[in-house]
């Protein structure tokens, strides 16, 4: 039996037998790489400043794919175009990777006005910048009280507190202009200067 082990033909055979089964445990290892996609990368493209309407032309053939999660808001960037992304360009994934993108909002969002009557101009501005808004036309009118908003106006029209608006919306005031000189025909209108004095004879 010893023999029978120590014999060529015996070596040859299990030889045979070794180098088919690294050969079929290499060929098992290649096809379940090539199955699940392991070691097979893409670089993730650079989607910023891309518009929403060619992103559907700008991925083919990149072997990505891409999801918009969110919207942001920003009158001085172009609508509709890509902010941020995840990954960040340039990161190498799988095929097929779903890429997040952040991009600026087509509409403005609504949100409520606020209160800026009897309010001091200077409040006024500094609310209008902090909601978003966009300060426009400030005129002057005859008043008890002196620099105070009288009126909140938008488009022409007068808008209460509280109601719905379109952020970066321009805001018109009216402001209070107090002065010790009116006239006396029961009018409203703001004289510029005293009388005169009457002449002597």
């Amino acid at each position: 039996m010893m023999a029978f082990f120590r014999s060529k033909k015996f070596l040859l055979h299990l030889l045979l037998a070794i180098v088919t089964l690294a050969l079929i445990l290499y060929a098992t290892l290649t096809w379940l790489k090539g199955y699940t996609g392991h070691a097979e990368y893409v670089e993730v493209p650079d989607f910023k400043g891309q518009e929403l309407k060619n992103l559907d032309a700008f991925v083919k053939e990149k072997e990505v794919s891409f999801q918009i999660i969110d919207s942001i808001y920003d009158p001085k960037l172009k609508k509709g175009t890509v902010l941020q992304q995840d990954p960040e360009p340039g990161t190498k994934v799988k095929h097929n990777r779903r890429v997040y993108l952040y991009v600026t909002s087509t509409v403005a969002p609504q949100m409520l006005m606020p209160k800026l009557i009897d309010r001091s101009e200077r409040q006024a501005r500094l609310i209008i910048e902090t909601y978003g808004l966009k300060l426009g036309k400030i005129s002057e009118t005859p008043a008890d009280c002196n620099g105070c908003v009288i009126s909140q106006s938008t488009g022409g029209k007068e808008i209460t507190a509280g109601s719905p608006v379109k952020k970066g919306s321009v805001i018109n005031l009216v402001v209070g202009k107090k002065s010790n000189f009116f006239n006396t025909s029961g009018g409203d209108s703001l004289e510029t200067s005293p009388p005169e004095s009457a002449p002597h004879p």
